[in-house]
């Protein structure tokens, strides 16, 4: 953990921030905790890479058409919604599985790789490796994203 000035305890009092290995960018980043800051619901998305796909139109369109919800309109509304999110996260788990860990397995291999290179030359093989698990690491942070 890095040190904190006095304005940013007062700020943030109870925050942390860690300095995180670094995958594909030359850049380490830094991951901020906030003990006592309510952020509220986690919000809902959409990935980019479910709209190129053809069956995520009639995923949408299907579970729209076959929630049915009795009540009135906003409650209507929101419970159809909130079917829709979990039928569409079974679907990107089927379609895409788990990027977060592909990222967390493609970056554990990179940093493994860079932690060797510190103590030695790596052969060409290794060099290979890593020019491979960084653009797998991009195409998966992509999707990921």
């Amino acid at each position: 953990m890095l040190g904190q000035s006095e304005q940013w305890i007062s700020l943030w009092p109870g925050s942390t921030y860690f300095i995180l290995d670094r995958n594909f960018s030359n850049h380490c980043p830094i991951m901020f905790k906030a003990t006592n800051a309510d952020w509220g619901p986690k919000p809902f998305r959409v990935l980019d890479c479910w709209l190129t796909e053809k069956s995520f139109q009639d995923l949408v369109k299907g579970t729209w058409r076959n929630t049915i919800v009795r009540g009135w309109g906003g409650y209507s509304l929101k419970e159809k919604i909130k079917r829709l999110k979990v039928t569409m996260k079974q679907w990107n788990k089927q379609k895409f599985g788990d990027t977060a860990n592909r990222v967390q397995q493609r970056e554990s291999a990179l940093n493994s790789l860079e932690i060797n290179s510190n103590d030695r030359q790596l052969t060409s093989s290794e060099l290979a490796a890593r020019k491979k698990l960084q653009e797998d690491l991009w195409i998966v942070a992509q999707a990921h994203e």
